[in-house]
């Protein structure tokens, strides 16, 4: 892929976080402002966007065998990096910041950012936004299991029907059925569907803006640990996921987009959910949030550079 160009599409992307950025730095926006967006993101954009992603979309068969790899891949991937995680914050001394350090490593921004992302470097390629839909289902999956154990270490604040009971699964959910039937969706719904699933982009962004400009700039850049946390999700979390779809695609047919696709993902920076769930189960919010940052504005750097990658697989 052409490093200028995908460098452009990303720091459009983040370029989007600025209004956010000086509206809270002037107080126009409130204290609490990014609470109100986030959930505006998490229940409206958020699904409308899993949505439209998947309606209209023409069904094969033959995409069953890719989906499976997609799904078998995210949980792989997902428990390969945090299992990396846990060793590499092992000498960390205080528990509730080595477990925001942990979730931040391995809980990437797969809905957010990652279906946006793909559709500004591949646009018109609806197979690779399927496969992101599919990650997606299980990256929620194992947010509301895994992740939530990696932060609070209590199995007991597991809540398993939190796998199908969150937005976005709900949505693909809904959306699933039309899609295996082939039904054909009116324009004039899809049309409402699409505005409100485009607000995903620039509302997290808006919340990025946000929480930078209520984040003290020391937390963010003089604290070696987010660095850490950003080697090990910008870096080694999309090579060590290159390296085994190289390795596996030797051994039997995947696809060269199923490649791609699962390459980018784990190339996106960390979710906020490891945020979230700190400030739910009384974290480390102030590391949790700081790593999230941190991660999203140097993945401008690091996914140009990775893209590059993709030359060696079309």
């Amino acid at each position: 892929m052409n490093f200028l160009s995908t460098l452009i599409s990303v720091v459009v992307l983040v370029v989007v976080a600025v209004p956010g950025f000086l509206l809270r730095k002037t107080h126009i926006l409130p204290s609490g402002s990014a609470s109100v967006l986030a959930a505006l993101l998490l229940f409206v954009a958020q699904p409308f966007l899993m949505i439209s992603s998947v309606l209209n979309k023409p069904f094969e068969v033959s995409m069953l065998d890719e989906f499976g790899w997609i799904a078998l891949f995210a949980i792989v991937l997902q428990l390969a990096v945090y299992l990396i995680a846990r060793l590499v914050f092992s000498g960390c001394k205080e528990e509730a910041t080595r477990r925001a350090c942990v979730a931040c490593s391995y809980l990437g921004n797969v809905g957010f950012m990652g279906i946006p992302v793909m559709q500004m470097l591949f646009p018109g390629n609806s197979d690779l936004i399927l496969y992101t839909v599919i990650y997606n289902i299980v990256f929620n999956a194992m947010a509301w299991t895994l992740g939530v154990y990696a932060v609070t270490g209590d199995r007991r604040k597991v809540r398993p029907l939190k796998i199908l009971l969150n937005p976005p699964t709900i949505a693909v959910l809904v959306a699933l059925p039309f899609f295996f039937c082939n039904v054909t969706i009116p324009e004039d719904v899809l049309t409402p569907i699409g505005y409100l699933g485009d607000m995903t982009l620039p509302l997290s962004m808006l919340i990025l803006g946000i929480r930078l400009a209520d984040m003290p700039v020391r937390a963010m850049f003089c604290n070696l640990r987010v660095y850490v946390v950003a080697a090990v999700k910008l870096v080694v979390c999309p090579l060590l996921s290159f390296g085994v779809l190289m390795l596996v695609g030797l051994l039997v047919p995947v696809s060269p987009y199923v490649i791609i696709a699962l390459f980018v993902i784990a190339a996106m920076p960390s979710a906020s959910s490891a945020l979230n769930f700190a400030e739910m189960y009384g974290g480390d919010c102030e590391t949790a949030a700081a790593a999230t940052l941190t991660n999203t504005l140097l993945c401008v750097l690091t996914i140009p550079v990775l893209m590059l990658l993709c030359t060696f697989v079309v």
